[in-house]
């Protein structure tokens, strides 16, 4: 039974919330839910051995699918594949808890990290992406009239600005301490 709607709608290049409105909830579903860059794949992992009770490899991203992912193509196959998985269920969001919809027989997984450190590895994963990756995304921005525009690039590689800092100063500093993100 729906136990709160969700209270936001979210919509980015990577999510739309609006993607959750077809799902049929089971009893013992699990949602991991959790900002990008935390360590999703990490806990879907956790559960899917406790699931399966197995530390057979399998592939967690069929398994656990990501519902309110928009730049990978429409969500009725996603919400076809959910409905017939005959296991208990664990699902994938990147959406903040007031995004989605909360029902009594869902568990609900949230995890956390820090705030840098989750920035720094969110940086590290979009310097990484290709150029298939990039179309993609601005395609999915460019799609969304509240959006309408292509996903902003980083400005400069990681560490770049503590470097160029350093380096203005013209002199080496009063202490040897770098700091490592």
């Amino acid at each position: 039974m729906l136990e709160r709607a969700p209270v936001r709608e979210f919509r980015s290049w990577y999510c739309d919330s609006r993607r959750w409105d077809g799902y049929a909830p089971r009893p013992g579903d699990v949602v991991i839910a959790t900002p990008p860059k935390v360590g999703t794949t990490w806990t879907q992992q956790i559960v899917n051995l406790l699931i399966f009770q197995s530390a057979e490899p399998r592939p967690v991203s069929m398994l656990s699918p990501w519902i309110d992912n928009r730049f990978k193509g429409p969500v009725g196959p996603v919400l076809e594949t959910i409905e017939a998985q005959t296991h208990r269920r664990f699902l994938k969001s990147h959406l903040p808890l007031d995004g989605l919809p909360i029902y009594d027989e869902v568990r609900y997984i949230h995890v956390a990290r820090g705030g840098r450190d989750a920035c720094m590895s969110y940086l590290n994963h979009i310097n990484g992406y290709t150029a298939l990756a990039w179309a993609g995304l601005d395609a999915a921005g460019m799609d969304e009239p509240q959006i309408g525009r292509p996903l902003p690039r980083p400005r400069k590689p990681r560490g770049s600005s503590f470097i160029t800092g350093w380096r203005a100063g013209g002199q080496r500093p009063v202490l040897d301490v770098a700091v490592v993100l």
